[in-house]
């Protein structure tokens, strides 16, 4: 993660805190601007402290929405690589019987998974 794809803002905080809150900026708004994610942080009374949270959570915010869109880049894959097959066989385990598609024949399930079918 580079500092330049990152826009951090420094602000006052926000909330009950009396005198100090309304003087210090030590509230951290960092924005990652590739991907528009934001991270606002004042858990601390200290600037750098809460920079440093603000930076570890971006980045695991940043690891998710990456981690997210390669799950989702191989499950859309995968359900086109499925839709685009024909289904060969069906198997159903409460009837006992295995329907092959492509010669049209139902087979005993035991039988076939032991085997013992020819086709």
């Amino acid at each position: 993660m580079n500092d330049s794809d990152l826009n951090i803002i420094f602000t006052r905080g926000h909330g009950p805190g009396g005198q100090h809150k309304n003087k210090v900026e030590t509230c951290v708004v960092i924005t990652h601007i590739p991907t528009g994610l934001k991270e606002v942080c004042q858990d601390t009374r200290s600037k750098a402290r809460n920079l440093n949270l603000a930076k570890e959570r971006i980045f695991k915010k940043i690891q998710e929405h990456k981690n997210n869109q390669i799950q989702k880049a191989k499950k859309e894959r995968r359900n086109e690589l499925i839709k685009n097959q024909k289904v060969i066989r069906t198997y159903n385990f409460n009837r006992n019987e295995v329907y092959d598609h492509r010669s049209k024949i139902k087979h005993n399930l035991k039988k076939f998974l032991n085997g013992e079918v020819d086709f």
